[in-house]
């Protein structure tokens, strides 16, 4: 007598072929991220308390030490001023990431105030807004920051509003889209039907629903601007100030790759170190905010 297949009987199958993931694992599968948390939290010290870190003033010169490699005295070496590397790139994380959080900022505000108006007037009011940022779109982001910083001049706050405008358009695009599909929503059109006013839909209702795609695209720029304005200074665009960036150590460094390597390798490194940590960060947020991506894994 055969037997006979239930729907409780395939459900009960397929409950038990689930596969579970161990503790053990989900930690493995953690520690990249665990590891740029580390390598952020690590920069932000270095950025707020550089003279508890570094090992000696980004200004200080031993003649003595010119080109001297890395070694117990000088972690990361001494460049052709006789300047401790690991001290430089200690306090030139400072300029790195203000630059990085507040083009980031700014870009946001701005972009995301068009893409919300955008978005919920709609009409020619869209129409308008959506032309303008179409016309920043056709120049890439990193030729039109180097075009605004070459017209403004060499400093910090030059390169902090180039790197913001050109990420504006990103910030519009997603922030309209992203209203267009929760200002399509039922209670959306309830609050309408009950005469709330525009401003209060806007703020209480569009704008918090709206925001979690911004924080991941945020959090991802960071990286991105560090980037681009590590690009500006290495060309000479970026502060001109007595405690050099990383992109203007960079550029100090390149005349000496065949005698004194460190001097442009490990500026290097703490850009690609911190970059790469804040685009883990950005996509674990992603896996956050959107649950579909997470079930998927």
């Amino acid at each position: 007598m055969s037997s006979q297949i239930t729907p409780a009987s395939v459900k009960g199958t397929v409950q038990k072929t689930k596969v579970r993931h161990s503790p053990k694992t989900s930690y493995v599968q953690k520690l990249p991220v665990i590891f740029a948390s580390m390598v952020v939290a690590f920069t932000v010290l270095c950025a707020i308390f550089p003279s508890l870190i570094a090992t000696s003033t980004p200004t200080e010169m031993d003649s003595t030490a010119l080109l001297q490699g890395p070694g117990i005295q000088h972690l990361f070496g001494t460049d052709h001023y006789g300047r401790d590397v690991f001290s430089l790139v200690v306090y030139g994380s400072r300029e790195s990431l203000i630059v990085g959080i507040a083009s980031v900022l700014v870009g946001a505000v701005i972009g995301g105030a068009i893409g919300l108006i955008a978005g919920y007037a709609g009409g020619v009011t869209e129409m308008l807004l959506m032309r303008f940022i179409d016309i920043l779109m056709t120049l890439p982001g990193i030729l039109l920051a180097l075009t605004i910083a070459a017209v403004l001049g060499p400093s910090t706050m030059n390169v902090i509003i180039a790197v913001s405008i050109s990420s504006v358009p990103s910030y519009a695009r997603i922030m309209r889209s992203q209203v267009l599909s929760v200002k399509s929503r039922t209670f959306i059109d309830a609050a309408q039907a009950v005469g709330t006013s525009h401003a209060h839909i806007l703020f209480r209702h569009i704008l918090p629903n709206s925001l979690s795609p911004l924080l991941v695209v945020g959090t991802v720029g960071v990286g991105v601007s560090i980037l681009v304005s590590s690009g500006l200074s290495f060309l000479g665009l970026g502060s001109q100030g007595e405690i050099p960036g990383w992109g203007q150590l960079l550029s100090d460094g390149r005349d000496y790759l065949t005698v004194a390597w460190w001097i442009a390798t490990f500026p290097g490194l703490a850009i690609t170190l911190l970059v790469l940590s804040v685009n883990l960060i950005g996509d674990e947020l992603r896996d956050i905010f959107d649950p579909k991506i997470s079930h998927k894994r």
